[in-house]
């Protein structure tokens, strides 16, 4: 919006609506230029970014900060530290939370732009007692998830831990959380309802056939993805399923979903088949297929202009849509 405010503050409001008008076509068509990141030695299993950085995790232990504009190997930041593939992450300003199959969760400080990257550690949490799958942050806390079949609630600048949560009967894959519950998927084919502050369980949604592997909570709906290549729709208030997104009529995935996120008119998902999939969330009409990864794609995050994405083939994609001709 800012670059079309003229000089006396009034906006461009025709250049505003060409542009989103544009960009919304380009993501519609699958109009966009990919840029590859190299380096890991080994499989990506997780991705965040922001402006102006993509963080990712590998099998290869570390975590590589990555300039967003540009692909110099020079401008590569490595944070050593996890003794174990680096599961999951979360990027939230100059604070990076990792968690490892080292069972560890470590927070990391990138405003330090330091070569000595041991330096950037600053907490380390310890306390579960198996691969560390899945976290959030927020300000205060993490809330992580392990293959311990444990939830645990963390204090962000302590790193003591708050809460344990038990109850699922399988590996916790993937956790989100607001400011009076937390939401949970699990192997045991199940997602549960979590209630923040005293870390009972709520509510149980069955219905996949297989492990829960990726989860979007929000706005009173839950969307889910599992190892049973289906993506579902929950109601939060029943517990209900309220939707399925067929693969054989909907033109879904013909492998493991391992990624999912969703925003107010599109979801995006990964898979082992190699693609990154773009859905129309109110209808499950899917609108594209990307391929660029030469082998599954294991994590995804996206805005409105582009999708980072992470793969077993070592490389992170950025898929850029707002790249345009000029208006004529």
């Amino acid at each position: 919006m800012i670059k079309f405010m003229l000089p006396d503050g009034s906006v461009q409001w025709k250049r505003v609506f060409s542009e989103r008008y544009r960009l919304r076509r380009n993501w519609l068509n699958g109009s966009c230029n990919v840029r590859t990141f190299e380096g890991h030695t080994q499989g990506i299993s997780c991705v965040q970014f922001d402006d102006t950085r993509i963080v990712s995790g590998s099998t290869d232990n570390t975590i590589k900060v990555w300039n967003i504009r540009t692909n110099s190997p020079w401008s590569v930041l490595t944070l050593a530290g996890h003794s174990g593939t680096v599961r999951c992450l979360h990027l939230e300003g100059n604070r990076l939370v990792s968690g490892s199959m080292d069972c560890t969760i470590k927070v990391w400080d990138l405003s330090m732009q330091s070569s000595w990257s041991s330096i950037a550690c600053r907490v380390t949490m310890t306390g579960h007692t198996d691969t560390v799958r899945c976290l959030q942050v927020d300000d205060e806390k993490v809330v992580s998830g392990s293959y311990d079949k444990s939830l645990k609630v963390w204090d962000i600048r302590t790193g003591k831990c708050r809460h344990t949560l038990k109850g699922h009967e399988g590996a916790v894959l993937c956790v989100q959380f607001d400011s009076t519950k937390i939401v949970s998927g699990s192997s045991d084919k199940t997602i549960k309802v979590w209630n923040l502050r005293e870390g009972v369980c709520l509510m149980t949604l069955t219905g996949h056939q297989d492990s829960v592997t990726c989860l979007q909570y929000g706005r009173s709906r839950i969307i889910s993805g599992s190892l049973d290549c289906n993506i579902k729709f929950w109601e939060l208030s029943t517990g209900q399923c309220t939707g399925t997104l067929d693969w054989m009529k909907s033109e879904g995935h013909t492998g493991v979903v391992r990624c999912l996120q969703a925003d107010s008119w599109r979801i995006v998902s990964a898979a082992d088949d190699r693609t990154i999939k773009v859905w129309n969330l109110e209808t499950g009409e899917r609108l594209v297929t990307l391929r660029n990864h030469t082998d599954g794609v294991t994590c995804l995050q996206f805005n409105n202009h582009m999708i980072v994405s992470g793969s077993y083939d070592k490389t992170v994609k950025l898929w850029d849509f707002s790249v345009m001709d000029d208006p004529g």
